[in-house]
């Protein structure tokens, strides 16, 4: 691997913006992370200010890097995400409220388009420096927001499972707890994506975890973060050079699904209902809906219109969730079916692929220039378990600090497939003609840049 300080000038080198450039990479997670202290003093004000600020903060950015030639990579992504906006505009014009519909879909269009100016910023080293230490202070801010309001709630009391679900209770019309627990955990792990990997760091990814599961009263962080970790883990096993080892992670793999089928299978819809606190339900009327409509779908939010009135029951518990979510059925798939129909969930799936793909390259391809193992496979994996059991994320509803961390994960996996174009296109050291090969990460179709930079080592 080689190291930062040996990468080329153009790559690492400061220029005549880099203050104020490394000054505006530094003020946009920094926001993202403030928004819920904002929020729960004036949530007006944070709603107004957090698009507004954002968007104008990337666009100074992007000005100042304009002159730097687009990378294969950023070709890839825009096709990828242009092929997005373009195929949910069907589903827009045949929703239950279209009005609403191009609504949620301008508010994406414009997350986007901030996802590759953001990709083209983070090609500087410095840049992406001070994203990554921004990352953490706004991973750091939440856990402080939590800790400081459980105090406020429940005084110098240590947390029990009971009494951190009394807080959630008591805090839930406030603040959404589940919310800022993941943006702490989704905006340290993308930090670990730019950041070299230290004890403190590792030490610190600990504390954010205990903060973000036992101080909220939610069980999925730890469920998720766990499970990403066990899929991370046996994706690596399961390319062991011992067949042993490789026989071993597939019979574990095969068990676990086994599990999970017979649980779903013999358990009683009360208690799945009772285990997945109240999403069961919700579920179920996403599944119906997807039923009756199932190519076009009903629309963006149109969970807003009958999910209380189809509940199957009278399940105190999830008829509080659905009177009190902006999630609607708690499920990133079930809703794309839901609202955007099978055409609809197609172009968002291929999405998914496409980051997911990028991330296993990473993960497991040679590189000049990644130095981070699997931390992008992990997060993206955390990212998409997460999808099953709540909304914000790559398909939230584009409004929310999940969704714009989410959407800056995606730069930020990108862009360091454009770090090693820029250092291809740098050396002069390369056997072929720097052309030659860059031209090598071409995409075929929308494929991802990435299998040309697999076959560079």
């Amino acid at each position: 691997m080689t190291s930062a300080s040996t990468l080329p000038h153009a790559i690492v080198g400061p220029n005549e913006d880099s203050m104020l450039s490394a000054c505006i990479a530094f003020f946009i997670p920094a926001l993202l992370g403030l928004y819920w202290v904002i929020y729960s003093r004036a949530p007006d004000a944070a709603i107004a200010l957090l698009r507004p600020s954002v968007f104008g903060a990337t666009i100074l950015l992007a000005v100042l890097w304009s002159r730097k030639p687009a990378t294969q990579a950023e070709v890839s992504l825009a096709k990828v995400l242009l092929l997005l906006c373009a195929v949910l505009i069907v589903p827009c014009l045949t929703s239950t409220q279209p009005s609403r519909a191009f609504a949620d879909w301008s508010k994406l269009t414009v997350l986007c388009i901030l996802c590759l100016l953001w990709c083209r910023a983070l090609r500087n080293q410095a840049n992406a420096k001070m994203f990554g230490l921004s990352l953490i202070f706004a991973a750091c801010t939440l856990a402080a927001l939590t800790l400081a309001t459980y105090v406020v709630y429940m005084g110098f009391v240590l947390p029990t499972y009971k009494s951190a679900r009394e807080f959630k209770g008591i805090t839930e019309k406030t603040i959404s707890f589940n919310a800022v627990a993941f943006a702490a955990v989704l905006a340290y792990l993308s930090a670990m994506c730019l950041l070299r990997k230290n004890k403190f760091l590792l030490a610190l990814g600990v504390v954010l975890f205990v903060v973000s599961t036992v101080f909220t009263g939610s069980r999925a962080p730890a469920a998720i973060v766990l499970l990403g970790g066990i899929i991370t883990l046996a994706t690596r096993t399961v390319r062991s050079p011992k067949l042993s080892i490789r026989f071993l992670s597939w019979l574990a793999i095969a068990a676990f699904v086994v599990a999970a089928v017979a649980a779903v299978t013999l358990l009683s819809s009360r208690q799945i209902t009772k285990i997945t606190e109240g999403r069961w339900d919700l579920w179920s009327v996403a599944r119906q809906k997807i039923l009756e409509r199932p190519l076009l779908g009903y629309g963006y939010e149109s969970w807003r219109d009958d999910l209380v009135s189809r509940l199957p029951g009278e399940y105190a518990l999830t008829m509080g969730i659905a009177k009190n979510i902006a999630g609607g059925y708690h499920n990133e798939y079930l809703t794309m079916l839901a609202e955007q129909g099978l055409i609809g969930t197609l172009a968002v799936l291929y999405f998914f692929w496409f980051l997911l793909r990028s991330c296993w390259q990473l993960a497991y391809r040679s590189s000049n220039t990644w130095r981070h193992g699997p931390w992008a496979l992990f997060a993206c994996l955390v990212i998409m378990l997460r999808a099953g059991v709540e909304m914000p994320g790559l398909f939230g509803y584009s409004q929310e600090p999940v969704d714009y961390f989410a959407y800056l994960f995606a730069a930020i996996v990108i862009s360091r497939f454009s770090v090693e174009e820029d250092y291809l296109r740098a050396s002069s050291s390369a056997v072929k003609p720097v052309g030659n090969r860059v031209k090598e990460l071409a995409p075929s179709g929308f494929r991802s840049s990435v299998k040309g930079i697999a076959n560079l080592s």
